[in-house]
């Protein structure tokens, strides 16, 4: 599973004006590709259509400005399944209580928590 907020894009400390991705330490196409669930050759395509320059001794894809390399990983997220695309959410521990109690009780209707962090929690569910 990947999530956006995971992808950076970097300046390369070996090439001047470069940029390449990286995600959570990871760049290459293969690494990529199977945290996506997607086939390297299509990611390799999205690469090289977004004006990718491999560099063979790095095993890296260089791209000549930071919009190439940002609109790679939108359309590498666009080409997810649903099911694999995640986010990072960050709960309080009251919130996390909510919703364990709330799947233990599941059916029961017998949680009585403040509305404040039901709403906390709907927030940031629909960001």
């Amino acid at each position: 599973m990947l999530n956006e907020s995971s992808f950076t894009v970097r300046e390369s400390g070996r090439r001047e004006d470069s940029f390449y991705i990286d995600y959570s330490g990871v760049y290459r196409i293969a690494d990529i590709a199977n945290q996506a669930g997607i086939k390297n050759a299509e990611i390799k395509k999205i690469y090289i259509d977004n004006g990718g320059i491999y560099d063979e001794s790095l095993d890296i894809y260089y791209f000549n400005n930071i919009d190439s390399a940002k609109t790679v990983i939108y359309e590498i997220l666009k080409g997810m399944k649903p099911d694999a695309r995640g986010r990072l959410l960050l709960l309080t521990e009251a919130e996390i209580e909510y919703i364990r109690q709330a799947l233990i009780n599941e059916g029961s209707n017998n949680l009585h928590l403040s509305n404040k962090v039901k709403d906390a929690i709907f927030k940031k569910l629909n960001r």
